[in-house]
């Protein structure tokens, strides 16, 4: 039996190239929300902690309560717009999960895009009519 064909993500989604920079997901997305807090206040700005370590019972609770695997990380309302960062380290892409949802997204309208820096993530932000704060250096 042929092995299942793996997602592939939807050209025309934007994802920031590879760096070689050591900061972790976490530590990039950390310095963006709080940059987005502190300079783009009519932005809602929130996280979806799909990749919190949990237990077991903890992960049962959470998928009861509506926990949805590959949602992207961060999501930014402003307006009658709303728009979905997955939030990637400088070497690591998409799980398969997270390519569907994205796709899926896509899709249906809505903006969604791989980003790994403040800079790429204000970019993309401001390319699609976000009052996000220019991109400095």
């Amino acid at each position: 039996m042929p092995e299942a064909l793996k997602p592939v993500l939807h050209p025309a989604i934007y994802v920031e190239p590879r760096d070689r920079d050591a900061a972790s997901e976490d530590a990039r997305q950390s310095a963006w929300v709080s940059l987005m807090r502190k300079t783009a206040r009519v932005c809602l700005v929130f996280a979806v902690p799909n990749g919190a370590r949990r237990t077991r019972w903890e992960a049962a609770k959470v998928k009861r309560e509506g926990l949805y695997t590959g949602f992207p990380d961060t999501g930014v309302i402003w307006a009658d717009k709303t728009a979905y960062l997955e939030w990637k380290n400088g070497k690591d892409g998409p799980s398969d999960p997270q390519i569907e949802t994205l796709n899926w997204l896509y899709e249906r309208g809505h903006p969604v895009a791989i980003v790994r820096t403040t800079a790429g993530a204000l970019m993309f932000l401001r390319s699609i009519g976000c009052p996000v704060p220019a991109v400095r250096g």
